[in-house]
């Protein structure tokens, strides 16, 4: 393929600031409010992404499931981008947060603001703090939308996120978003907010109940990139990959549904 120019970057004005993109699910009259912070997406796809596990969350809460780039601004990094999307969470008192991956990221920048406290979180494969090799990896899957195109850039993600008994990513898995700049630029800026992370200040101290889930076949985010503080845990699934709710839904929505139901002793795994 040959090299693309560089992806031009969406611009906001204070009239065209961008509002959240959401989807609901779950009963509506459910008493207990859950919101849901997707990953980095090329193009949001409406909450499929965690059909496999959603029953888990939906029992008992109406759930909100967010595009978690739909408040990006040209510029942002990952701590202004939780900023914006405190503003929103914090009106909507939620009892329980949920993040996979940079969702995940995005939920453990917001852990040190007292209203998150009554929540309970879960967080799916969602780095606390990145290391070089994370860094590394993300950077040459997002250079990639500029060098090769986004459906290059897709393949590489897809190569280190799938799991153990996923299929190899074909060439031509998404030629239709070649030449789309949104979306490259989506893919690309979402995953560069990653760089550098680091909320385990923000962790640590959080006073709620927290359960990290992770795919300890992952090729991403590890154990080592998960911090715990006291009453916290982390449960690894095994033959699961960056998406364990994916890869693994029964034993995933197992690990949230016993987080979830009280009384509950949770171990570190």
């Amino acid at each position: 393929m040959t090299s693309q120019s560089a992806t031009p970057v969406p611009t906001h004005t204070s009239a065209s600031a961008p509002a959240p993109v959401a989807v609901d699910l779950g009963d509506a009259r459910a008493p207990r409010t859950a919101c849901v912070l997707a990953p980095v997406m090329a193009q949001w796809d409406h909450g499929a992404f965690l059909g496999p596990v959603a029953g888990a969350l939906t029992s008992g809460h109406r759930v909100t499931v967010y595009d978690t780039l739909s408040l990006l601004r040209e510029g942002d990094d990952l701590a202004a981008l939780a900023g914006r999307w405190a503003e929103i969470l914090r009106a909507e008192q939620p009892d329980l947060l949920v993040g996979n991956a940079l969702g995940g990221a995005v939920v453990q920048q917001l852990l040190g603001r007292p209203w998150t406290h009554r929540a309970r979180v879960v967080l799916l494969s969602a780095p606390t703090v990145a290391d070089g090799l994370l860094d590394a990896t993300l950077e040459r899957i997002a250079a990639a939308v500029t060098t090769h195109g986004t459906a290059t850039a897709l393949r590489l993600l897809e190569e280190v996120v799938r799991g153990p008994a996923g299929p190899v990513p074909a060439r031509a898995d998404h030629p239709h978003l070649d030449d789309d700049p949104l979306r490259g630029w989506r893919l690309a800026t979402g995953l560069r907010l990653l760089r550098r992370a680091d909320a385990r200040r923000a962790v640590e101290a959080f006073p709620g109940r927290l359960l990290h889930v992770y795919g300890t076949e992952s090729h991403l985010v590890q154990h080592h990139h998960l911090a715990t503080g006291p009453g916290h845990a982390r449960v690894g699934i095994p033959r699961a990959g960056m998406r364990p709710h994916a890869d693994q839904p029964e034993a995933t929505r197992r690990a949230i549904a016993a987080f979830l139901a009280p009384p509950v002793n949770e171990e570190d795994t």
